[in-house]
């Protein structure tokens, strides 16, 4: 897809792009607005690339699981750091349908010992 490849490009051929997103998701080192914004905008488009995984699969373009599968996992490991969990716990009110909140939240939460309710048909909503 070529959301996921923008996105790994950005990353591969730009060194300050790869120092932002591993520097910043970990908290090695302190941003400024411009940083944190950027490092924001990043996530936001993780998010927005595996939304489109996640839409392609409600709507069976993709079979069952591919966004648990392959989005979600990488998603997981953003959102479990530090200010990942922090973007994620704010753009998800705002930004996302509630049928990709319940399954993100149903990928963070599996193996961390929380538990998510999970409401019926959300995924048309």
């Amino acid at each position: 897809m070529a959301q996921w490849t923008v996105i790994r490009m950005a990353i591969a051929k730009n060194r300050d792009i790869a120092e932002l997103m591993t520097a910043g998701l970990h908290r090695e080192s302190a941003l400024d607005a411009a940083d944190q914004l950027r490092l924001e905008q990043m996530l936001a488009e993780y998010a927005w690339a595996a939304f489109h995984i996640w839409d392609r699969t409600q709507r069976d373009v993709f079979p069952q699981g591919t966004f648990e599968a392959t989005a979600g996992p990488l998603l997981r490991d953003l959102f479990r750091t530090t200010r990942g969990g922090t973007w994620w716990s704010s753009a998800k009110h705002t930004a996302f349908i509630p049928g990709f909140v319940v399954d993100v939240d149903a990928v963070l939460a599996k193996n961390s010992g929380a538990s998510v309710v999970v409401k019926e048909d959300t995924h048309d909503l």
